[in-house]
């Protein structure tokens, strides 16, 4: 049988249908990727009084200042990813929402940064069906590597709290912190610390969810409390 491949245009057009349908479903599953946003909730809990140019003063028992001004801001939604196993392929997944501060010593002039996103509780499940969305919570993580711009793998980091755990209270040069998340050193909060630089040297930091940073004790005994508290 002989066929007319003129009359029969659809054998031709047949790959490039192929190929559109494809690139039609790829961005379809792109755009159906769950992704964690930042709810209304959330927003007294992304630090807004920490604005580019304010600058955070802690004393000690002998009146020695710490200063850290905030000094970048970022916020932005960012996917989630793994650099790939036995193949080395890349495996993208959700997207989430992160807001990222980056503080500077003016000891040392070293930087330091605060990330706090959305994440699901369950990364496994999340990642293995990234098209449906699950349970989330806030997240804070805190390090002291070096900075440059771009968003840093997790991991490298000094300490990471969760935002559903537990608070305390804590008075502080005659004011009340009311929800107050106590990170001890020595009791697998902290996750590196090879990092350095003046929070390293901390055995506990508090942190108030309304304040951010408040306070920090060191090793030698020194307590460094926070001085203007003003969220203006």
């Amino acid at each position: 049988m002989k066929i007319d491949f003129k009359k029969n245009a659809w054998f031709t057009a047949m790959p490039l249908c192929l190929v559109m349908i494809g690139l039609f479903l790829t961005v379809s599953c792109e755009k159906k990727m769950a992704t964690y946003r930042f709810t209304d909730k959330d927003k007294p809990k992304l630090l807004p009084h920490y604005i580019e140019g304010k600058i955070f003063t802690f004393l000690n028992n002998n009146g020695d200042e710490r200063k850290f001004e905030v000094v970048g801001i970022e916020q932005k939604i960012i996917q989630r990813y793994s650099s790939g196993g036995m193949d080395g392929f890349e495996r993208y997944y959700y997207y989430y929402e992160k807001k990222r501060i980056l503080l500077k010593d003016y000891r040392n002039e070293k930087k330091y940064f605060l990330d706090i996103f959305r994440y699901p509780i369950d990364d496994n499940s999340a990642r293995a069906r990234s098209h449906k969305k699950f349970p989330s919570h806030l997240i804070l993580e805190h390090s002291s590597i070096p900075y440059d711009s771009e968003y840093v793998a997790r991991g490298l980091y000094l300490f990471s709290l969760n935002y559903d755990d537990p608070t305390s209270t804590l008075s502080s040069n005659g004011f009340i912190y009311n929800k107050v998340h106590i990170i001890d050193r020595d009791n697998g909060n902290w996750v590196n610390t090879d990092l350095g630089g003046t929070f390293n040297m901390a055995k506990y930091i508090y942190f108030d969810e309304d304040y951010g940073i408040i306070g920090f004790d060191s090793y030698d005994g020194q307590q460094w409390r926070l001085e203007n508290n003003s969220k203006k």
